[in-house]
């Protein structure tokens, strides 16, 4: 079994300069929460790949303005319906150099929260403030 206590109301990424954080929570159990600054967004998102495929997850959402990130809807809030496609984007950047030292760490602990969600099952709300 997973070690979920990082995954509990984990505030160590959060924007404490009053930028916007990226809130990832699980529906069904409301403390297991994380806080990341949108700037470690930023930094794992920008210059997507550009491979012709077409944008998932993650990229798709932060650099088309859906989901959470479509400002003019949905109160920045929405719910995956396919945590997979998520984290399979995330891993699209796993040996990517990355601006700040910190986004390597900010990284790991979407994907295990990612990973945590596929493997219990559960829904993943993600929302802007």
């Amino acid at each position: 079994m997973q070690d979920i206590g990082r995954l509990k109301d984990n505030r160590e990424f959060c924007d404490e300069d009053g930028g916007n954080d990226i809130i990832l929570k699980i529906k069904e159990d409301s403390t297991t929460t994380i806080y990341i600054s949108e700037s470690y967004f930023y930094d794992i998102f920008r210059k997507p790949p550009l491979h012709g495929l077409g944008w998932h997850g993650f990229t798709r959402d932060y650099h088309e303005h859906k989901g959470a990130f479509n400002y003019f809807e949905n109160d920045n809030m929405a719910e995956m319906s396919n945590s997979m496609e998520y984290l399979e984007d995330m891993m699209q950047y796993k040996d990517k150099r990355f601006r700040y030292e910190e986004t390597r760490a900010v990284f790991d602990l979407i994907a295990d929260f990612l990973k945590y969600a596929i493997d219990t099952k559960q829904t993943v709300i993600v929302k802007v403030e």
